[in-house]
């Protein structure tokens, strides 16, 4: 299986980052110009951005990519697949969150990928590295 990692600290306390990673609009910020639109709510009313909910990406009325939340654990881990994509035949996402000190947090975003072509997933995998590791350090500078 092929994998990549992104470790990101915040200076912030555990809480607030996780409140923050565990909302889909955060991402629209972390993935701009992609946009990231929850398109279903949760069961829990009040976590619509928790286990069950979808949220689909794209830029402007073109967005392809369905993931749905399929584990939230308060302050520790986050959890997510893509569905409904006939390129990908395995994609789990992984953001786990570790408090440091008191005001710092470390976030560990791992995704495993296997798409249905050959050779694609770690192609796709150094993009999404990227495109991670840009975003969190640009979200890590407006945490306080």
């Amino acid at each position: 299986m092929n994998s990549m990692q992104v470790k990101q600290e915040f200076n912030a306390p555990l809480e607030t980052v996780f409140e923050l990673l565990s909302k889909h609009a955060t991402y629209s910020q972390v993935f701009a110009p992609v946009q990231v639109v929850r398109i279903k709510d949760a069961a829990d009313p009040q976590r619509p951005d928790g286990v069950g909910s979808v949220r689909k990406m794209g830029i402007g009325p073109v967005k392809p990519l369905q993931e749905q939340i399929t584990l939230l654990e308060v302050n520790e881990r986050i959890e997510y697949q893509i569905i409904k994509n006939p390129l990908v035949k395995h994609h789990l996402g992984i953001i786990e969150f570790k408090a440091i000190d008191a005001n710092k947090t470390l976030v560990t975003y791992t995704i495993e990928l296997q798409a249905r072509a050959p050779f694609v997933s770690k192609l796709i995998l150094a993009q999404l590295k990227l495109a991670i590791t840009l975003g969190f350090k640009k979200l890590a500078k407006t945490v306080a």
